[in-house]
């Protein structure tokens, strides 16, 4: 990262835009998997909802559609 996380509530619009930028950026770059155990587990978790409802479960686009925004 480059800099060290500070409390962003001072910060102007504009510079907090920029930090989620810079962060999502980051994000971008990394090509590793998660390995965290909370997480893999919250992953199998939703997996298995979605296995016991089949066609209940909403696409990205409907998603979407539904807050009115588009992709």
């Amino acid at each position: 990262m480059k800099s060290t996380l500070q409390p962003v509530e001072p910060l102007g619009r504009f510079e907090r835009l920029q930090l989620v930028e810079d962060l999502w950026d980051e994000f971008a770059a990394e090509t590793s998997m998660e390995t965290r155990p909370e997480v893999l587990d919250e992953l199998e978790r939703r997996a298995a909802w979605r296995d016991a409802h089949l066609g209940q479960g909403k696409s990205l686009a409907q998603i979407a559609q539904s807050l009115g925004v588009r992709l």
